[in-house]
């Protein structure tokens, strides 16, 4: 069971550019590349926006112009260390046109590169799997429970 202390805020950027989103590649122990949007846990004290800004800058290198919340999710993720669950608040984001993607000042340990992604090409590989809402013009704003395995 999860205690009220396990459950964390996090916030997410959803960066467009034309059908791609601007995503971390990660690698698990076990070998597995895979997705996540730019973003991460909100630490006390810090606003939302404050969290996603210096996510960002860590992560991808830059401080995206933040805009409104685009979805919302409770995130359950099952691993060796038991149950971590989080309530992810997604942000539409923008980045300069000029933006290439790189790795930021602090990366996330398993983080081993920054690239645009096609949602309808490589879906599978995102963690959670925040492509099938990507893709749907009409995808609710809280998309409910997204649980998946550790990689």
């Amino acid at each position: 069971m999860l205690s009220e202390r396990s459950i964390k805020p996090a916030m997410r950027a959803v960066i467009r550019k034309d059908r791609l989103v601007l995503v971390q590649v990660k690698q698990a122990r076990s070998g597995r590349v895979y997705l996540t949007l730019p973003g991460g846990r909100q630490e006390p004290g810090e606003t939302m926006q404050a969290c996603l800004a210096r996510e960002c800058l860590e992560e991808i290198g830059v401080v995206p112009v933040i805009g409104d919340v685009c979805h919302v999710a409770d995130v359950r993720r099952v691993g060796p260390k038991g149950v971590r669950q989080l309530n992810e608040v997604l942000f539409s984001c923008t980045v300069p046109a000029a933006y290439q993607p790189v790795m930021g000042t602090a990366p996330d340990k398993r983080q081993i590169g920054t690239t645009w992604a096609d949602p309808v090409e490589q879906g599978a590989d995102f963690l959670p799997r925040y492509d099938l809402a990507l893709l749907r013009a009409d995808a609710p704003v809280y998309l409910g429970r997204l649980e998946h395995d550790a990689p």
